[in-house]
């Protein structure tokens, strides 16, 4: 108890005492063995009044039991249900949880996970994917301390996310296969690599893993078919030892918008799957393509990074050049991004204005904000000598266009010198800034129009590191790449104030979900949540029409369709109260569902993940054997913490019952007595 306390309660002590004696006995000029007992009821009742007023806390320890964590990660996808294994996923959970000495030694969390993760409630089996490395970079996320063993239930077969062998779970991981893991003769297509761009009469390469399970050499024709046509056609030549091979291609796109086309590798003598002998995929074809220039006066790997980025999408092409020496036409080009602008860009912002050319401005530690503020009046930055560090954080009501939080707030932050930044032109902001942990309404990221001229301007430099960021949380730059082109697709368009965008995946298959989104913006270019739009579905073959409303969600519409006949379909999206405001497009459904070119269990890569986590891995009929190693296992003890608790005194209930007695105790004794 601290000193000021322990001295208010005494001071409290002799107040109470005073004002009792004071009362019954100082006042009274006989002595009375009444008085005395009315004097100490009325000091209780004052000091516990003053005790509850100070409301002083004592201190008690609090000796608390934490057990282990089991985390039981089971696989709700729609393999276990094509592999016949549901009652044996269903019977291993109820083991696990009638097992009571397990329960009694473990604090037991039960997760279903697919495409998604969540707590399991009901396994159904229907998650059209599976994401095996889910599961672990969640747990990481969420489990800090450093004794969360994890069963991993699933037949080991992956159609999404990152290899789960590379998984850095720091806690051991028991995986158990259901299923048959016997090799079964077949051969399939394993993976096909292909632009989701290319340009009419252009050439465009397409890459194709075909993979083959077996133990005799064999022969088979690899297809490729569009509109029902062969377009090109090669027979490779398998083996025991040769078991895959890559054919790398080119083909010729020759009509405008979005074609589809068939790989088919032929059937083998005696093949049990054949559902992954074919792959459908896509590529849009489209007549333009964009040209963008980057102007810098000094190196930096930021220049690298929108190169190797933008150049993702095959319809751009970049070209680096130093902004002193600079002698060509920059109006050949639909964007230019300006890195760190000093003096040496006055030429070229005095063409950028003469030619109304759409532009990006990169600031950072370099740029000559003096000179920036003069050559344009659109912005300006009052500057002090002192840079300052900015975190990204994602402005979910942006709408010039559609983009997704690629996981901005995780990302490494940009440096830029400090200052305020005063906006002459309305804007919209895509990315705030973070200062510490701060979150400001000041821009990071923004575009802006003005006299049909596309802008943006990024407040900081390293954003390289972005890139890095992303691949690292998702394994993969294409999210981060993703949304680089939409922003360059965006700034470098040549058909300015569109207000209706929509996107759409090419290819779903039949248990999916179709998703459609659109933007819709008003005249002055801000999201119009009241707007109507309607999504127009149209088969002409099977006379199939249906239409169906969009639903506003935060800066977009959405739609979804689902139980559609497989086939080819075109859409169309309008808008109630503007008639001659549409957009269209076209959409493929595949029969096929992914999650049934598995045939039998794949141990390989769960191998190698129980072995790296100092797991082990087990399979049908070794559940007892899992669950007892699980209880014998030394390394998972209980652990006994002691905590010390605050208990305020005002939180006992007793005290004021006592107050409540002395009270009613001295009244009643007083009116007995004659004394009141």
């Amino acid at each position: 108890m601290e000193t000021t306390t322990l001295l208010l309660i005494i001071l409290a002590v002799f107040t109470a005492l005073f004002i009792a004696v004071f009362q019954y006995l100082f006042k009274e000029k006989k002595e009375s063995q009444l008085n005395y007992w009315l004097s100490l009821l009325r000091f209780i009742s004052i000091f516990l009044i003053f005790i509850l007023i100070l409301n002083p806390s004592i201190k008690k320890s609090v000796i608390e039991v934490v057990k282990p964590k089991l985390l039981i990660a089971v696989d709700n996808s729609a393999s276990i249900k094509y592999t016949f294994q549901e009652s044996n996923v269903n019977n291993l959970v109820e083991l696990f949880k009638k097992d009571e000495e397990l329960n009694d030694k473990f604090l037991i969390n039960y997760f279903g996970f697919g495409s998604t993760i969540s707590v399991l409630d009901s396994l159904n089996f229907s998650d059209p994917q599976t994401n095996l490395a889910l599961p672990l970079q969640e747990f990481s996320k969420i489990y800090k301390s450093a004794n969360n063993p994890v069963v991993l239930i699933s037949d080991g077969n992956q159609t999404l996310g990152s290899n789960i062998e590379f998984s850095n779970y720091k806690n051991p991981v028991y995986p158990f296969i259901v299923g048959d893991t016997t090799i079964l003769e077949d051969i399939f297509i394993k993976q096909l690599n292909v632009n989701k761009f290319s340009n009419i009469n252009n050439k465009f390469p397409v890459e194709i893993f075909i993979n083959y399970e077996g133990a005799k050499s064999v022969s088979k024709k690899l297809s490729i078919y569009h509109n029902k046509q062969k377009v090109y056609s090669k027979l490779l030549h398998f083996s025991k030892d040769e078991t895959v091979k890559t054919e790398s291609f080119f083909l010729t796109a020759t009509t405008k918008g979005t074609q589809y086309y068939t790989a088919i590798i032929d059937e083998l003598d005696n093949e049990q799957n054949t559902l992954n002998n074919s792959k459908t995929f896509s590529i849009n074809i489209i007549e333009e393509k964009s040209n963008i220039l980057v102007l810098s006066s000094i190196t930096h790997p930021d220049l690298g990074m929108l190169k190797k980025t933008i150049e993702s999408n095959e319809l751009n092409s970049v070209t680096i050049s130093n902004s002193s020496n600079y002698k060509g036409n920059i109006s050949d080009y639909q964007l230019i991004i300006l890195n760190q602008p000093t003096n040496e860009f006055k030429n070229i912002f005095e063409e950028i204005k003469a030619e109304n050319l759409n532009y990006f401005i990169i600031s950072g530690l370099n740029t000559d904000w003096e000179f920036l503020n003069k050559i344009q009046k659109d912005f300006s930055k009052n500057i002090i000598s002192q840079s300052q560090n900015y975190h990204p954080v994602f402005n979910a009501n942006y709408s010039s266009f559609l983009s997704d939080d690629i996981g901005f707030s995780d990302f490494a932050p940009l440096n830029d010198s400090f200052g305020d930044i005063t906006f002459n032109i309305p804007y919209n902001t895509l990315l705030f800034k973070k200062v510490g942990t701060i979150e400001t309404q000041k821009p990071l990221l923004a575009t802006f129009e003005n006299k049909n001229q596309r802008s943006g301007i990024l407040f900081g430099e390293n954003s390289w590191r972005w890139r890095m960021n992303s691949y690292v949380a998702s394994k993969t730059f294409e999210n981060f790449n993703g949304f680089i082109s939409n922003l360059v697709q965006y700034l470098s368009s040549n058909s300015k104030n569109k207000r209706l965008t929509i996107s759409a995946k090419p290819i779903y298959y039949a248990n999916e979900t179709i998703q459609i989104s659109a933007s819709y913006l008003d005249k002055n270019f801000n999201f119009d949540s009241r707007a109507k739009l309607w999504l127009t579905v149209l088969n002409k073959e099977n006379n199939f029409l249906k239409k169906i409303p969009f639903a506003a969600l935060q800066t977009k519409f959405v739609a979804e369709l689902s139980n559609l006949i497989p086939t080819e379909y075109t859409f169309s999206i309008s808008v109630d109260n503007n008639k001659d405001l549409t957009a269209s497009g076209n959409l493929k459904i595949l029969p096929f569902e992914i999650e049934q070119q598995f045939s039998n269990a794949n141990n390989k890569s769960l191998k190698i993940l129980a072995a790296k986590t100092k797991g082990r891995v087990y399979y049908s009929n070794q559940e007892i054997e899992l669950i007892k190693n699980l209880k014998d296992d030394e390394r998972y003890k209980s652990i006994q913490k002691t905590n010390i608790v605050k208990i305020p005194l005002i939180n006992w209930k007793w005290i004021l019952a006592l107050i409540l007695l002395s009270l009613s105790l001295e009244w009643f004794i007083r009116k007995y007595y004659g004394k009141i």
